[in-house]
């Protein structure tokens, strides 16, 4: 289903003269450490990008108080001064489907340096491969999207769609960006969002997640006769243990396409402290914060009725003097499936014709911002940016000759859906 107006060695040409510019602005956008709060480097890096290609940057600023009316939000709702997406449309004539094109500026911690072969801002090439925090995820992605630009200009392919490129912050932490952006009304027919996953591999459907606040109480009493009291540090460690236990049973009962992961439902302890009277008191109250990964065949009334049952039996048997509180730290994000069948097979086409063979779509255990999409009917699958490896680990990298069968497949889909005339 590829358009008949794309020649095909004059885009391999095309690609080979800007391949090194974007290898190089790859580099320059891994160099601006992009991690929550502190995103103003990188957002001025995209768009002075746009306005060489002759885009004007739309500025989509996150506002606390809209955030407060959107019921989609996820908190925190950071009001630091300038903080924004960035959002640039590109007319098209008319008579064609619009299309976003939509990836993250930000990126998660890098961590310990001392973990890493190489610095993690440092965007060190090494054997073809781009290593730093964000080169896969989802750097390589803003590329992409930049280079979708390029190729338009040097094929002189005028679109009958509009494109929507929308940069957004806040995918590793709420999803609150695109979100900003959807709603301010930078809108289309169908989005591709284009996040880290593989050249083979596409995403159109998610598992539900959600954060779970826990409190434990026990008794004081002095640490030399700790026996009198009831440890509620020690109480939570053992409560977290079985509740993590009775998530992962969930995973006998997954059904297709979810049996692909070994145990899509997850339970991760991330935050634990306790209060005591003093350095020679039992602690009296102790909570933590876990990441609950859940399918499609746990409803989340079901897992809230779950946790609770396992709780409630422990704080009988352990004999705590008040019930364990269960709270959810944010909105629970439920499972979200995508009806985007026309859009994979167009994606499918064009990475059969620059090489790179079969493209399978399916689930992922983990969250995007598609659920925005979807709770307005857009139909929208994730899918690039290339080969490349750790997202979120030590020794990210990206793969730079990938960025040159990528871009031909992503521009050839946004041809194919939009639609052009010469």
């Amino acid at each position: 289903m590829t358009t008949p107006l794309i020649d095909q060695e004059r885009l391999t040409a095309a690609i080979a003269a800007h391949w090194p510019d974007w290898c190089d602005l790859l580099q320059r956008l891994v160099r601006c450490p992009s991690e929550f709060e502190h995103e103003a480097e990188v957002t001025a890096v995209v768009e002075d990008a746009l306005r060489v290609r002759g885009l004007s940057p739309i500025w989509v600023p996150f506002d606390p108080d809209v955030l407060a009316r959107l019921p989609a939000s996820q908190r925190p709702f950071i009001a630091v001064a300038g903080r924004r997406n960035v959002v640039a449309r590109r007319s098209g004539r008319g008579g064609g489907r619009s299309l976003v094109l939509n990836a993250h500026l930000d990126v998660v911690g890098a961590g310990e340096a001392a973990t890493w072969a190489f610095a993690p801002f440092a965007a060190t090439i090494s054997d073809d491969r781009l290593y730093g925090r964000g080169a896969f995820d989802d750097k390589a992605g803003i590329v992409l999207g930049l280079a979708v630009l390029d190729l338009l200009g040097s094929m002189d392919v005028r679109l009958k769609g509009d494109l929507v490129l929308q940069f957004v912050l806040e995918d590793e932490v709420t999803g609150n960006g695109s979100l900003l952006c959807l709603e301010a009304g930078h809108s289309a027919d169908a989005a591709i969002i284009l996040d880290g996953t593989r050249p083979s591999r596409g995403i159109d459907r998610h598992a539900g997640n959600a954060r779970l606040g826990i409190r434990v109480h026990g008794r004081p009493a002095s640490v030399s006769v700790s026996h009198m009291g009831l440890n509620a540090a020690e109480k939570l460690v053992e409560l977290l243990l079985e509740l993590r236990a009775a998530v992962f049973a969930l995973n006998a009962g997954n059904q297709p396409p979810w049996t692909q992961f070994p145990s899509p439902n997850q339970f991760v302890t991330q935050r634990l402290d306790c209060a005591a009277g003093g350095p020679l008191v039992v602690p009296e109250t102790a909570w933590a914060e876990a990441h609950i990964t859940f399918t499609p065949m746990v409803a989340l009334a079901e897992l809230w009725a779950e946790l609770h049952r396992v709780a409630d039996a422990f704080a009988t048997r352990a004999g705590l003097p008040q019930p364990i509180e269960l709270t959810w730290l944010a909105a629970p994000i439920e499972p979200v499936v995508t009806r985007s069948e026309p859009l994979q097979a167009i994606i499918a086409a064009a990475a059969g014709a620059a090489g790179l063979g079969e493209v399978g779509f399916g689930p992922s255990s983990g969250t995007s911002d598609m659920r925005h999409f979807a709770a307005r009917g857009i139909p929208c699958v994730l899918y690039g940016p290339g080969n490349g490896f750790n997202p979120h680990r030590p020794d990210e990298y990206f793969e730079l000759s990938s960025l040159k069968l990528m871009a031909a497949t992503v521009f050839t889909a946004v041809v194919d859906w939009c639609g052009s005339s010469q």
